[in-house]
């Protein structure tokens, strides 16, 4: 049985440019599936399997990364001001 993907996801990658998928283990016997569109937003949904999350990926038809790998911890601190030589500075 296909795992069709929950509306906030559906909604995330149809409304957002780019956007690409990261698969990751968050639990004994669960999964998050992050999506990261080009701009650093992102949303995550649980799965109770691994093959449930890539099955919603895949219905999304999104690439998917299983794990994190530099360019796609780029994507998702694109937005990261805090590390931004110029951007906002923290309370020392």
């Amino acid at each position: 049985m296909k795992t069709a993907p929950p509306g906030e996801l559906r909604n995330f990658a149809v409304l957002r440019r780019d956007v690409e998928a990261v698969l990751q283990r968050c639990g004994i016997d669960t999964y998050d599936l992050v999506l990261v569109d080009l701009e650093g937003n992102w949303t995550r949904w649980v799965f109770p399997s691994e093959e449930a999350a890539a099955e919603a990926a895949e219905a999304l038809d999104i690439p998917i990364h299983r794990g994190w790998d530099e360019r796609m911890n780029r994507r998702m601190n694109v937005r990261d001001h805090w590390a931004d030589r110029d951007g906002q500075r923290r309370g020392l």
